[in-house]
């Protein structure tokens, strides 16, 4: 699959085929949204949900360098290359 044709798909199946072929990379909490990043393929796919109803607000291809690297920039990788 590549992400041009994920986009096309609804937000249902986005989020099951997510769920089902994606891997987890990271999740970020903040005071009214939990935002998770996962790979999928080939590429990330960025899922917001609602903290207080619990409901899926907004799912889809993350492709941007500048946040992809707000993930990123505070993990530790020494134990990788030690």
């Amino acid at each position: 699959m590549d992400k041009s044709y994920f986009r096309t798909l609804n937000t249902a199946i986005k989020a099951e085929l997510t769920s089902k072929c994606g891997e987890l990379i990271v999740t970020v909490e903040t005071i009214d949204k939990i935002i998770a990043l996962f790979v999928l393929d080939t590429f990330f796919v960025e899922i917001f949900i609602n903290r207080k109803s619990n409901e899926l607000e907004e799912i889809d291809v993350q492709d941007d360098d500048d946040v992809l690297y707000e993930y990123v920039k505070e993990l530790d990788i020494h134990q990788l290359t030690d």
